[in-house]
């Protein structure tokens, strides 16, 4: 008996890192054709020109950032941190998370990352379930096909969340795309669809 649970663990393990696996493979192929012309980095080591907005920077295992979207300020610093964390919550549950660069242009509203080959705006959100809604539904503004990734630390429930989200969705019948939540800094992660909610 101890032998079966050990295979069903040993088969649960090597699912995970079929699926890592094919989860970086289809990122990165995402990147490559996306931002053809970017270098992305592993490690803070590896970038040619460092500031002093760089050198307190730790990419976490699993993340890839675009070189462009190194800080040169503090403002660009604090932001690229509170993304990073959000990063490795999902590269910690088997993701593959790229931070893109943030170009924008005419009626052009940058992404925040790919993962696992989408790509996807990142929210931190504190405060209420009412902050909570007015930040996926600003979020989602970007495009109605918009993928979130919401990080949670105000302390709502799973319930309140999917609650709020519908709020938004019942509003916009053209919202569309994945939705992911994550709890108490990814002790609990949700990945749902806007068709979960309809």
């Amino acid at each position: 008996m101890v032998r079966s649970n050990n295979n069903a663990q040993d088969n649960q393990k090597i699912s995970e890192s079929q699926r890592l696996a094919q989860n970086q493979i289809v990122t990165a192929d995402f990147v490559k054709m996306k931002y053809p012309e970017e270098k992305f980095v592993s490690d803070i080591s590896q970038l040619k020109n460092l500031s002093k907005y760089t050198k307190g920077l730790v990419i976490p295992k699993g993340v890839k950032v675009a070189e462009s979207r190194m800080p040169a300020n503090k403002e660009q610093f604090e932001i690229l941190q509170k993304e990073l964390r959000q990063a490795e919550i999902l590269a910690k549950s088997g993701n593959s998370v790229y931070l893109i660069p943030e170009r924008s242009g005419y009626k052009i509203r940058p992404k925040d990352a790919v993962v696992n080959g989408d790509l996807f705006e990142f929210r931190s959100v504190k405060g209420n379930p009412d902050t909570f809604q007015w930040e996926f539904r600003y979020a989602k503004k970007k495009g109605a096909d918009t993928n979130v990734y919401i990080n949670d630390l105000s302390g709502i429930s799973k319930n309140e969340a999917r609650h709020r989200i519908w709020l938004v969705l019942r509003r916009h019948p053209e919202y569309t795309g994945k939705i992911i939540v994550s709890f108490e800094n990814g002790s609990e992660i949700y990945f749902w669809d806007t068709g979960d909610f309809r």
